[in-house]
């Protein structure tokens, strides 16, 4: 789930028209930003799968801290009180924990029963209903998606600059839905977290600019 996470802070911006649109644009990435940042201090672990372009060929060995329900959600609401203080409103830091909790939830969609629950414990339960078992769907339906609730909750004014944008960006993943190389081009964790990093920085100011 990349692009389909920003359908989320699309609900978010126009439950809350007046709330600022960077909290909750980071705040949908939030846990696939802190993710790459972990993987390459070696907090957290991934295995990449080099001969398999797939996303289903990723396989997440230990995420509890970015990915959890229940620990991964807790650490959140110390960036979250930041916001608060930074934006002086309670409200906005409550959208930008929301809208973290918002990507655990999406992610349960596609991701292949990884998902810790808990984020402690050696029995701890993991969930993911496997979506990406078939990737073309999988890109195909994230897309219509994330159209669908734009085109519910936007204002007609930003529909190109938003859907155009999204589709653009869900394009530059396609590889990972369709396999065009034969090989994985991000066959290393580092490359994978930077590359994972960068796509949210863009997904961030392109949503942000696009939206307002």
């Amino acid at each position: 789930m990349y692009i389909g996470h920003y359908a989320a802070a699309a609900v978010l911006v126009t439950l809350v028209p007046d709330s600022p649109v960077i909290p909750i644009a980071v705040g949908v990435a939030w846990p696939d930003l802190v993710w790459p940042v972990l993987v390459l201090i070696g907090r957290e672990r991934v295995t990449v799968g080099r001969n398999d372009p797939l996303q289903r060929s990723i396989r997440f060995d230990s995420y509890p801290f970015s990915h959890s329900l229940v620990l991964g959600n807790l650490f959140t609401l110390v960036p979250a009180a930041i916001v608060a203080l930074l934006y002086n409103s309670v409200l906005v830091g409550v959208l930008f924990w929301v809208a973290a909790i918002s990507h655990w939830v999406l992610d349960l969609v596609v991701h292949m029963h990884d998902l810790p629950v808990l984020g402690f414990g050696g029995k701890d339960r993991k969930l993911g209903f496997g979506l990406w078992q078939h990737p073309r769907a999988a890109f195909v339906i994230e897309y219509i998606f994330f159209a669908v609730v734009v085109l519910l909750t936007a204002r007609p004014t930003v529909y190109v600059g938003v859907l155009c944008g999204g589709l653009f960006l869900h394009l530059l993943n396609a590889n990972s839905f369709f396999g065009f190389s034969r090989h994985n081009p991000f066959s290393t964790p580092t490359r994978l977290a930077l590359i994972t990093l960068v796509g949210y920085i863009g997904a961030i100011a392109w949503f942000t600019l696009a939206w307002e």
